[in-house]
Parts: structure tokens; sequence; C-alpha cells
């Protein structure tokens, strides 16, 4: 798992004392615009980052400089603060990634902020960056690999955040190892272990969201809370991190339980509502 955060959104976010509060990507712009291999050799389509599912990949081999990039182009510029990666390969080999934009159709290229990740698992990547500038340019850029050698990227989304106004101070469980985890034991009779197996592995959590304004829970804008309740309940994924700038604790996700159901739960109509989610994990 990994977040990188541009210094300016950092500053930003430390100045509105919002730098720890739980982030949520779960509108995918890219959907809007065209994708197509830009470096490398096309084995399977980029246009498969737009699904959301995780099997189904845009997988493609090393130029011979080292790269596989995918190209984004929106019909129209659009301003975005964040992006994300999940279901990848790009550790395997000790591969870096960036997001990059570009304001002139694509001659000039320059990092969205967030700077180059170099991930250590195959988890989850977050780039969080400044709301400028506004573009429909954008691109993927894959690096370290040896040429021929294939890597693989099953989701990316790329739109704006919705931010929680509350951060979550107790009760929420982090999947700092796989949480489901289901074991076929052999005992023997003498009830000693003879061997255990994995049968399967993965994870999953529940945000207990609380002290939140009716005005919040109400926001019915193009990225706001109703419309993300609505995606998620109806088993749209979605890129969830709890506590963004003290741990590296970033998932995507979708729903497992009953549908996020806001209840009044205090003075000053203040509401809670409960996530349950199954989170993808790196097989």
């Amino acid at each position: 798992m990994t977040i990188a955060i541009s210094s300016g959104m950092a500053a930003s976010l430390a100045a509105a004392g919002t730098e720890n509060n739980p982030m949520i990507l779960w509108r995918n712009r890219s959907v809007d615009g065209t994708w197509t291999q830009s470096l490398g050799v096309e084995i399977e389509s980029p246009t498969n980052l737009l699904t959301g599912t995780t099997y189904d990949r845009w997988i493609s081999t090393y130029s011979g400089g080292g790269f596989a990039q995918a190209q984004l182009v929106l019909p129209a510029n659009r301003t975005m603060n964040m992006a994300c990666v999940a279901a990848h390969t790009i550790s395997d080999f000790g591969g870096t990634v960036s997001l990059q934009t570009s304001i002139d159709s694509g001659s000039n290229w320059v990092d969205s902020g967030a700077g180059t990740v170099t991930p250590t698992d195959n988890q989850a990547i977050f780039f969080v960056f400044n709301e400028t500038p506004t573009t429909n340019y954008w691109r993927l850029r894959i690096s370290g690999g040896t040429t021929g050698e294939l890597v693989s990227v099953g989701v990316f989304f790329l739109g704006k955040r919705l931010t929680v106004p509350q951060r979550i101070y107790q009760g929420y469980m982090p999947p700092i190892t796989p949480t489901r985890v289901d074991l076929q034991s052999n005992v023997s009779e003498g009830g000693n272990l003879l061997g255990s197996s994995v049968i399967r592995k993965g994870s999953s959590a529940v945000a207990n969201l609380t002290h939140l304004l009716p005005s919040f829970i109400r926001d019915n804008g193009a990225d706001d809370w109703v419309p993300f309740q609505n995606h998620f309940n109806n088993g749209g994924g979605a890129f969830w991190a709890w506590r963004p700038t003290q741990f590296e604790d970033a998932f995507y996700a979708w729903r497992s339980g009953p549908p996020i159901m806001p209840t009044n739960s205090g003075p000053k109509g203040y509401m809670s509502a409960q996530i349950e989610m199954r989170m993808f994990d790196d097989p």
C-alpha cells in the first residue's frame, strides 16, 4: 500500500485539519475518455482499466527503454485531485509508476505533483495532488522493467476525492495483514497439529463514521456523499484510506454487508454511518 501526496496538497490538508480524515475516491472520471497504449506492446487493452474489476487487466510488455505507458484523453478539460491504482504487478520487478499530465495535447508532460512511486507490494497506490492544472490529457507511466517483460494493472480511478469531515478515533480494525484467512487443518487423534493450508485469504473492515452533519450526509453534488452512497450500495468499487498521512492503509474495496444507511445518532442532529467493505488483497 502506498499513499503519495504532493507537498502542496499536504500543506492544504494540514491547514484545513483534514490530513487524517478518511479519504474516498469512488467516481472514476477516466471512463469518459479514450485510453490508448503509448509505450510498450499491448497484450491486453488499457480499456480494461475502465471496468472497475480486478481480474481483467491492461497487460503490456516494456519498450526498449524499459517503459510501459497508457494515455488517457478526456473529451474536455477537467480538474482532478486524486488517482488510484489497484490489482497490479508493478512491485514484482521493482518497478516505479507515476501519473503525468499535459496541457498541450501531449507534446510535453509533467508529473501530477504526487511524484514517482516504487511500491513494495502490489496493493493499492494513491496519488493525491493539487487541483491544477486543468487538462484533458493524462497518462500512467510505469518504468523499471526489461524489454519484453510483462506488467499488468487491473483498476485505475481518476477523479475528485470525497473527504469525510470527521476522523475515526476508535473501533476501526485496519487490515494490517489479511483479516479473512480460512484454514484447513489436519489434526491427529492425539490432538497434534499435522499441517494446515490456506483455502482463501482476503480482508474486510467496518468503518463507523460518527458526528456527521446532516448537510454532509445529504450533499448531492457530483462527487458528494449521496451519489457515493448509491454507488457503493449498488456494488460499485471505491478506494479507501482511513488515516492517509499517518498510516498507508489504502485499499480498493466494495460493499460486503448491509447497505450504507445513515442514522440520526445524537444531539444537534448529528448523523452516523457504517461502511462494511471487502478489500482487494494481492493474492
